[in-house]
């Protein structure tokens, strides 16, 4: 599990393929049964895992965000009525199918690379650059919004927030919500200013074009051949 052989690929390749996976799961192209189908789109992508350096410890953290709504789903489903359960499975099924599947493709082609590659192969396909600029800028300012909560957090519980009753509760809420965001902005004004006074004028020279070389096509080559036989299928 700890080689990684899709780090090397350009983001826009990985792009590429996570869309493609997509299209797999949400297209109707192929008229055979749900599993079939979501079986051929697994395969491919799990046998990706073990070179795919620690794409199966994010897979496994999505999941388990996402585990209490799909626990729910296939809860709901084994406790209805035995003649309910052919029509709901073939509603659930999917959903939870289709739900592990892009959380795998998520991990193996999005949320293992770093941001400012993926920010740049935004800008190199045609995004434009005052918004490739806004995402960037919104990803340093990220951590702000953990110290901010961490604040709050620090200064309710020193208030016994805990021990207020509901009504109280939201309206202490809704009357902290304005001041949250009022220091958030404040901060974004403090880390705009440092980065013009180092010279930032909208744009970043400092990024490294990323170049497509002869893995990333053998690597869509093979993506392609493995999409068009899936639906095919």
């Amino acid at each position: 599990m700890g080689a990684d052989l899709l780090s090397g690929l350009d983001p826009r390749s990985k792009l590429v393929a996570f869309l493609t996976v997509q299209a797999l799961l949400f297209v109707p192209v192929s008229h055979q049964p749900i599993l079939i189908r979501l079986f051929a789109v697994a395969a491919p992508l799990l046998a990706l895992l073990p070179v795919a350096g620690r794409s199966w410890r994010l897979w496994l953290r999505t999941l388990a965000l996402a585990a209490p709504l799909l626990g729910f789903l296939a809860l709901s489903a084994l406790l209805q009525p035995a003649a309910e359960r052919p029509a709901l499975h073939q509603l659930i099924l999917p959903i939870v199918g289709k739900s592990f599947l892009v959380f795998l493709s998520l991990a193996l082609f999005i949320l293992n690379e770093e941001p400012w590659r993926l920010l740049q192969a935004l800008r190199q396909i045609g995004l434009p650059q005052a918004v490739v600029v806004i995402l960037a800028i919104g990803y340093r300012f990220a951590c702000q919004w953990q110290l901010e909560l961490e604040g709050v957090r620090r200064a309710w519980t020193s208030r016994n927030f805990s021990t207020l009753s509901k009504i109280r509760k939201v309206r202490h809420m809704g009357g902290a919500l304005p001041l949250f965001f009022d220091r958030l902005l404040e901060g974004g004004v403090y880390i705009h200013d440092a980065m013009v006074s180092r010279g930032f004028h909208g744009q970043l020279p400092t990024w490294q074009r990323l170049v497509f070389t002869r893995r990333d096509a053998a690597f869509l080559t093979l993506a392609a051949v493995t999409a068009t036989a899936i639906a095919i299928l």
